[in-house]
């Protein structure tokens, strides 16, 4: 069997984590431009208000370019509420906009309060473990049954969901399947040397929840500076902890191997996190890591 990847890229690649663009200052014209001339063809919308907020303005900008959108990308912090009601109407305006945009996705991320270095989470409750677990839940069936959009959870360094415990668990309780990010995997579970397995395993053994994938790699001499000088995870990406998919610890090869083993078909975005990249810079990664999943026949 060989998987069928869509591939796609996200305004993170060019290091826009914010609506105004924030930290690299890429103009979002900039991003379009570039991201058809590196030869994507689908894009994940990134923070919103980033790219332009009217939809018809937004369709014929991406019409010019012959891209689409593949997902929308919703980051909350879920620390702060009390409830799924409280942050339902931010839903249920990103999820029409995504339907009008012809997509079927929302990635969904926490950016909770957890520390520096995730400490805040050892002095949890396991009711307050479930009460954010059952926002999860409750967030995934409401994008399902009013709109048709999965909403599909990507577990992240420094968040309420990075470990592997912790996937398990909301797994366990949500029934809802994973935007799976390699290089976040890795990074807060794996090691420093290649070739590291957990994301590869992770991806093995929980085959049926992977619904969704992020590409990217973890530069394992960057990871070990992280650990040996306790270097929070900010610095870390200031630093480039996520290089090239064909240089860190995990084995894109065998990754291929895994994804054909398992038939993935479904989305795969090339997401470099590169804050401190000039557009420049941003646009030559994006050309060299999409021909580098074609060399690999992880795409055609």
């Amino acid at each position: 069997m060989t998987a069928d990847v869509t591939i796609a890229t996200a305004p993170c690649s060019w290091g826009v984590w914010y609506a105004d663009g924030r930290p690299s200052g890429t103009p979002w014209e900039v991003f379009l431009d570039q991201a058809a001339a590196a030869g994507y063809r689908a894009l994940e919308l990134g923070p919103l208000g980033y790219l332009p907020t009217d939809e018809g303005r937004l369709r014929e900008e991406l019409a010019k370019r012959n891209l689409s959108i593949c997902a929308g990308t919703a980051c909350f912090r879920f620390d702060t509420y009390q409830g799924f009601d409280d942050f339902r109407p931010v839903v249920e305006a990103l999820c029409r906009r995504v339907s009008a945009l012809g997509a079927k996705y929302l990635v969904a991320m926490d950016e909770s309060d957890v520390g520096r270095f995730s400490e805040k989470k050892a002095r949890f409750s396991p009711e307050l473990r479930t009460k954010y677990f059952e926002m999860f839940r409750r967030l995934g069936i409401f994008t399902r049954e009013t709109f048709d959009v999965e909403t599909v959870f990507h577990p992240h360094i420094r968040s309420l969901v990075e470990t592997e415990d912790e996937i398990e668990g909301m797994i366990e309780y949500c029934g809802q399947r994973l935007c799976f990010d390699t290089g976040h995997h890795a990074y807060v579970n794996g090691g420093v040397t290649a070739p590291d397995r957990s994301a590869i395993d992770f991806i093995r053994t929980h085959s049926k929840w992977i619904g969704y994938l992020h590409f990217k790699n973890v530069d394992g001499r960057i990871r070990k500076k992280v650990l040996e000088e306790h270097l929070d995870s900010d610095t870390a990406f200031d630093l480039d902890v996520m290089g090239d998919l064909d240089q860190g610890i995990i084995d894109f090869t065998e990754l291929k191997q895994v994804l054909d083993h398992i038939g993935y078909s479904g989305i795969g975005i090339i997401e470099m996190d590169k804050p401190r990249a000039t557009a420049a810079e941003a646009f030559a990664a994006a050309k060299r890591n999409l021909e580098y999943l074609r060399k690999i026949h992880i795409i055609p």
